[in-house]
């Protein structure tokens, strides 16, 4: 493997090679990062060169890291956390923003936060930037260090709060009750009774919306419990690349989001429904149903008037997902 020379390798590269790794999808990082697709492609052939290595492979469902680009990742991710805190010394040294607000949200439901949070800030006039990340094993942490301010997880990553005692403050924000079927429009999961035994005859798409510990879905929990076969193809945790997936095989998944009807309204491949009452109550039976909370560092003496303001629109907009 030859190496060429290290000063071509840039931030941006790095960041695309991160969402790269994390999406697998080259459309989706081109969305999420604001930048055309040429350039995404521009930076990956020079990544390609920069490193003497192929990194990522193109297959039917988007572009899988290989086995150094897995080594790249970690490398990569923790450079541009470096340059993160270079951007934050920067902001706090400039009189113009007054709050840099770093905030950690499931890769599922997070893609729903930058525009309504901005245009809340904006209507508001808040001096205020946000940054968001995917919520990870490390958000903890992260919050108890001060490096991430605010974080949205569900009751499945719990575990992982309570362990830092009263250092973390969490807030209920909402109660997932409500089940959503998602799969290709002509499935024919669509033409007969739709029930929790149904749905575990088609192969099952898995999604992970903040349960880094890898524990068992609502669904896939009920499955075990009941001693029903689950063909768990695969977990995404990518909202544009769950809606992909589906939309080019016979799977099925199920999120408890409403505003999937609204999302999957604009893509002519896929369709949703919603389970019956009497489906999701079955469900949760004797499973827990799952909750979305924010985490925050819990400084009891310390009164912040612009977070207080930013966890009210926080939880706005979590009751629309919902």
């Amino acid at each position: 493997m030859h190496i060429s020379n290290m000063d071509c390798l840039d931030i941006l590269s790095l960041k695309i090679l991160v969402s790269l790794y994390e999406n697998k999808s080259a459309t989706y990082v081109s969305k999420a990062l604001d930048i055309p697709a040429p350039k995404i492609s521009r930076s990956l052939k020079n990544l390609r060169e920069v490193f003497g290595d192929e990194l990522f492979i193109r297959r039917k469902y988007g572009l899988f890291p290989n086995e150094f680009a897995t080594h790249l990742y970690p490398i990569a991710k923790e450079t541009i956390e470096c340059t993160n805190k270079f951007q934050k010394a920067r902001t706090a040294n400039t009189s113009q923003i007054k709050t840099h607000v770093e905030i950690a949200a499931p890769g599922l439901i997070a893609y729903a936060f930058p525009k309504a949070l901005m245009q809340a800030i904006k209507e508001e006039q808040k001096q205020m930037h946000i940054n968001i990340t995917p919520w990870s094993m490390h958000t903890t942490q992260d919050i108890v260090n001060g490096d991430t301010t605010l974080g949205i997880c569900c009751n499945k990553s719990t575990a992982d709060v309570a362990a830092f005692g009263d250092k973390l403050l969490t807030t209920t924000l909402h109660h997932m009750d409500k089940v959503y079927l998602i799969a290709s429009r002509n499935h024919p999961i669509f033409k007969r009774e739709i029930t929790l035994e149904t749905i575990a005859e088609y192969p099952f798409v898995n999604t992970d919306f903040g349960n880094p510990s890898a524990k068992p879905s609502p669904y896939q929990e009920f499955c075990i419990n009941n001693g029903i076969k689950l063909n768990t193809e695969i977990t995404i945790t990518s909202i544009s690349s769950l809606f992909e997936y589906l939309g080019e095989s016979q799977t099925i998944s199920l999120l408890p989001y409403r505003v999937v009807y609204e999302m999957v309204s604009d893509i002519p491949e896929l369709h949703t429904c919603q389970l019956s009452q009497l489906e999701a109550e079955r469900l949760y039976t004797n499973i827990e149903v799952p909750t979305i909370f924010l985490v925050q560092k819990n400084q009891p003496n310390k009164v912040n008037d612009d977070l207080a303001w930013l966890s009210g629109q926080i939880k706005k907009i979590v009751d629309n997902i919902i």
